[in-house]
């Protein structure tokens, strides 16, 4: 019969917790923060119960030997809420400052990456702004690359389809000419338009894997990504990002991501902006 003592707990024990901690690390170089160690305890109960594991220590060694698994775990862990546009800061310098620098480039070619894009909100919202905000935009070539480790919130993102409560805050001018309205039973959803999904190529990525662009990419957005490795990792991956990047390209981090910490190749330009050196 199912029996888990940490169900009877309002947070995993430390030494379970500690034993998490080590696994994904070890096999993934992620670092599990405190702050999901209390919904780890909700998808952990639901998990056992599922695979009719008797207790903490059979789930912990399934964790080792099975892969899949433990990437079902690290994506509860890193799961994050998304909606569009969210990063207003980050948003206003991208309509203010980079794209007006991209239209005086003649060769008419954009080129984003969203790292750790879930279920897509980020990157359409940059096609979105990219179509309304540079001249001519229908000539330009837009190209969002969004990726992420998670399979299903890649196809989800895929599809292109949410709850109309996350368009609810955008100006009805973006609601009437980049999504349409769709019912699925008795509720009611937006679809991301056509010419947004032609602009968005989605991929499944491990940060951690031997990765590359074919193309030098104007900016990356790396936000609620950094946090989730150690230092030596963070370091390593920051420089990898300015090889992507082109010269007085931007680098878009979490408000406590402290890329100057890591690297000496880009430069401050304030609220969590970095631009690359040349």
């Amino acid at each position: 019969m199912f029996s888990y003592d940490g169900m009877r707990q309002h947070v995993l024990a430390d030494d379970e917790f500690e034993i998490l901690q080590q696994i994904v690390l070890e096999s993934a170089g992620i670092v599990l923060a405190e702050s999901s160690r209390r919904s780890l305890l909700d998808y952990i109960s639901l998990r056992m119960y599922q695979l009719h594991s008797g207790c903490f220590r059979d789930y912990s060694e399934r964790l080792r030997q099975d892969s899949t698994e433990l990437l079902r775990l690290i994506n509860a862990a890193t799961q994050s809420y998304a909606t569009f546009c969210h990063d207003k800061q980050h948003f206003r310098f991208i309509t203010a400052t980079l794209l007006p620098e991209l239209a005086s480039n003649p060769r008419q070619e954009l080129r984003f990456w969203s790292v750790g894009c879930a279920t897509g909100e980020e990157a359409y919202s940059l096609a979105m702004v990219a179509h309304e905000v540079l001249p001519g935009a229908e000539e330009w070539e837009i190209s969002i690359t969004a990726t992420d480790h998670d399979a299903e919130a890649l196809a989800r993102a895929k599809k292109g389809i949410y709850p109309l409560s996350q368009v609810r805050h955008l100006p009805a001018r973006h609601l009437l000419r980049w999504f349409r309205s769709l019912r699925i039973g008795n509720d009611e959803y937006v679809q991301i338009a056509p010419q947004l999904q032609q602009s968005v190529s989605f991929r499944q990525l491990s940060l951690l894997s031997d990765w590359e662009h074919p193309e030098p990419q104007d900016a990356i957005f790396c936000r609620e990504t950094l946090i989730y490795f150690d230092m030596p990792k963070r370091a390593w991956l920051i420089d990898r990002m300015a090889d992507s990047l082109v010269p007085g390209g931007y680098l878009f981090v979490g408000e406590s991501d402290r890329v100057e910490a890591y690297s000496d190749r880009f430069e401050a330009v304030g609220g969590a902006i970095f631009r690359r050196l040349e």
